[in-house]
């Protein structure tokens, strides 16, 4: 029994650093901030609704009757004027608290007129949990006061680990109950078949299409492939069902967290739902050791301006890209970094080529078709690595990729190569690698 209770100690009242519990009280705080501002008019419209809609739910069920419209639009700007003292952490003993009531309270009354908005839950239980905890001991107003009155600079602490962990386990928690519901549902484990998924986003698709809008672009392609579904439902289920082994371990829980936001931003594709405090990511920060980010960050920018040396050195040797020649993703990957490589990093050439081949020999690989290969700097980089580290290299918001370099490659490279397996059979393939096209014939290696 010791034991267990002193597993139970070490997993509750782990320490960490004041810092990390205080940019989530920013990132959160700022998200709540972004919600009220941007939905300001909305709510002021629904306080002004007929009042036959009004069925108040959670905290809002003290109110007998809608609140005045003048009186509404008050507490609305008092909650964003503690909302902005919650972010600044001032007097945080107090405003911290009152904020997370009175948004508490806005969002149930959001939430009695019509319908109820599921997707904003978390972001109050995380708003809440921080609030009420010492999470403006860095990075705030009342620490910027107590360092000037001579206090000492707060130190890792469990007091503010205890909280970050209560916040893992109830995002943790949701998820896992959403599988539960699957599960105990009227399709039980027939879930898993991918067919239920691929009816429900037909639905929303068909839906749309009658009330004059338009379905995914992304949803007319997937819907004649029920593999892909069965594929999804699968992931979507281990997501879910395994949600509790994040809190197993920092390293696993990092991993949950990267796969559930790519899930939610999966949905969005597909069906165009958003969901933006998943999407953003802040929901999944607690995941995260956020206060090394600042050091992270310079590690990368040092490396970096070293490999620019380097590579300056080296008279800026262009990377060399090898694919499958006759496959039609692979062109269109192809293709697809071409136009975003406008500093020229990149040049080409086919698995089945001369120069792919004697490559190949060279850095003792075997010609495996099923994978692109990456050169650079003198080593190779196959699959999924070598994916992210082009995306590195392109234009526009696609960098932004290389972050998924944090999940393991065994992970990553499973689902790399079950899309390699299916390229053939999805996209089709050519009799013989095509010549390139004039104008960009210098990229390519003969």
């Amino acid at each position: 029994m010791n034991a267990l209770t002193q597993r139970l100690h070490q997993f509750w009242y782990q320490p960490a650093p004041a810092e990390r519990i205080a940019i989530l009280r920013i990132a959160t705080g700022g998200f709540a901030l972004w919600y009220l501002l941007s939905r300001y008019e909305m709510l002021q419209k629904l306080s002004r609704s007929d009042i036959t809609m009004f069925e108040p739910v959670g905290l809002a069920k003290i109110l007998y009757e809608p609140i005045a419209p003048g009186v509404f639009t008050l507490l609305l700007l008092v909650t964003i004027l503690f909302n902005v003292a919650y972010i600044a952490g001032w007097k945080f003993k107090w405003t911290g608290p009152v904020f997370a009531l009175l948004l508490l309270f806005l969002l149930s009354y959001r939430n009695s007129w019509t319908m109820i908005y599921h997707n904003r839950i978390a972001l109050v239980l995380h708003v809440f949990i921080i609030g009420v905890v010492a999470s403006a001991d860095a990075f705030s107003v009342d620490a910027w006061e107590k360092a000037k009155a001579g206090a000492k600079k707060a130190t890792a602490h469990w007091r503010y680990g205890w909280p970050i962990r209560l916040i893992c386990a109830g995002t943790v928690l949701t998820y896992f109950l959403s599988g539960i519901a699957k599960v105990l549902g009227e399709l039980a484990w027939d879930w898993v078949s991918g067919e239920a998924m691929r009816s429900q986003v037909a639905i929303d698709a068909l839906r749309k299409e009658l009330l004059g809008g338009k379905a995914e672009p992304l949803f007319e392609w997937l819907y004649p492939h029920a593999e892909l579904f069965l594929f999804f439902a699968i992931g979507t289920m281990i997501i879910e069902l395994g949600a509790p082994f994040a809190l197993a371990g920092r390293r696993v829980g990092m991993v949950w967290a990267v796969l559930t936001w790519l899930m939610h931003w999966g949905i969005f594709f597909i069906m165009g739902i958003r969901f933006r405090h998943h999407m953003s990511g802040i929901l999944f920060l607690p995941f995260f050791e956020v206060e090394k980010l600042g050091s992270w960050l310079q590690r990368v920018k040092s490396r970096v301006s070293k490999a620019e040396k380097v590579t300056t050195k080296q008279n800026m040797k262009p990377a060399v890209v090898l694919f499958d020649g006759v496959c039609n993703f692979c062109d269109a990957s192809v293709r697809f970094v071409l136009d975003r490589d406008s500093k020229e990093y990149f040049q080409f050439a086919s698995l089945q080529s001369s120069v792919g081949r004697r490559l190949l020999q060279q850095y003792q690989a075997q010609q495996d078709l099923s994978t692109i290969i990456l050169i650079e700097n003198g080593r190779m980089y196959l699959r999924s690595t070598a994916v992210l580290r082009i995306a590195r290299r392109l234009d526009g918001a696609w960098p932004l990729l290389y972050g998924l370099m944090v999940v393991p490659a065994s992970v990553r490279d499973t689902v790399y190569r079950w899309i390699a397996q299916h390229r053939y059979q999805w996209f089709g393939q050519k009799t013989v690698c095509e010549l390139p096209q004039p104008g960009i014939q210098q990229r390519f290696l003969n």
